[in-house]
């Protein structure tokens, strides 16, 4: 804009120029016409025929003048347009940039956020592994229902050390809902996991339904629906073997991901 302003200027002051440097031309030939000899006797007329004479001249120099200040003009003009336009295309660059530089951080507080989600994870389930191997830090934790035996409640604590397995590795990306569907419907198949998965029912309640847990514990849920619809509501023994990855004849009960939490 200080460019523009500066043009502007720069152009008023040439047009001025050219208005003075016409006055002065017109003045000056007025005079020199009315000091010739020929012009000053009686049989050119008077000096008023100098006079008009003079002013044909200059007018006609006016003309020129104005025609050549008004070329200057438009040619400013132009350029004038011109700049705005790369000013305009500058000026969308630089929102372009920014809204790319917001997309960037946007993405990266994302990142950040669920790196800190699954480290806090992590913690969740080494906490869980020193009460599994360790009876006394155990008893820290409540017991998962009244009444459980201290064998049983280890049980359990394992069973939601599986269960934390499967939602972080969800979670991190590392499978999909269909894949995890199939590794939920092999472990919801014990005795141990539907246990655990009942008496934790109410913990489960006081989740945000809007939660990843909250919509991974739904994925549980239809796991068990599956599996009872394949198999019958009757829980599966404790001793059955894990199908092998890529079994032909169990495409969705595959091992459990290679994830190291």
């Amino acid at each position: 804009m200080d460019r523009l302003d500066s043009r502007g200027a720069r152009r008023a002051l040439r047009v001025l120029g050219s208005v003075l440097a016409a006055g002065v031309v017109c003045a000056a030939l007025s005079i020199a016409m009315t000091l010739v000899p020929g012009l000053r006797t009686t049989g050119s007329g008077n000096a008023g025929q100098a006079y008009g004479a003079a002013a044909s001249s200059s007018a006609v120099l006016v003309l020129f003048y104005m025609a050549k200040t008004l070329r200057l003009q438009r040619d400013e003009t132009t350029l004038q347009r011109e700049e705005l336009a790369l000013q305009r295309q500058e000026m969308q660059l630089q929102r372009t940039e920014l809204e790319l530089q917001r997309e960037e951080m946007r993405r990266s507080a994302g990142e950040l956020h669920r790196s800190a989600e699954a480290d806090l994870r992590r913690l969740h389930m080494d906490l869980l592994k020193m009460s599994i191997e360790n009876p006394e830090l155990a008893r820290a934790w409540p017991e998962y229902a009244p009444g459980l035996s201290v064998k049983r409640n280890r049980q359990y604590t394992y069973a939601n050390l599986m269960y934390c397995h499967f939602m972080l590795a969800h979670q991190l990306g590392m499978v999909t809902d269909r894949e995890v569907l199939g590794h939920l419907r092999y472990i919801t198949a014990t005795e141990i996991f539907r246990g655990y998965w009942e008496a934790a029912r109410g913990l489960r309640a006081e989740m945000d339904p809007e939660s990843q847990e909250a919509r991974f514990a739904a994925l549980v849920d239809e796991a068990i629906l599956q599996a009872d619809a394949q198999s019958g509501p009757a829980s599966a023994p404790a001793s059955a073997s894990a199908p092998a990855v890529g079994d032909a004849s169990s495409p969705d009960a595959a091992a459990p991901p290679s994830v190291t939490p």
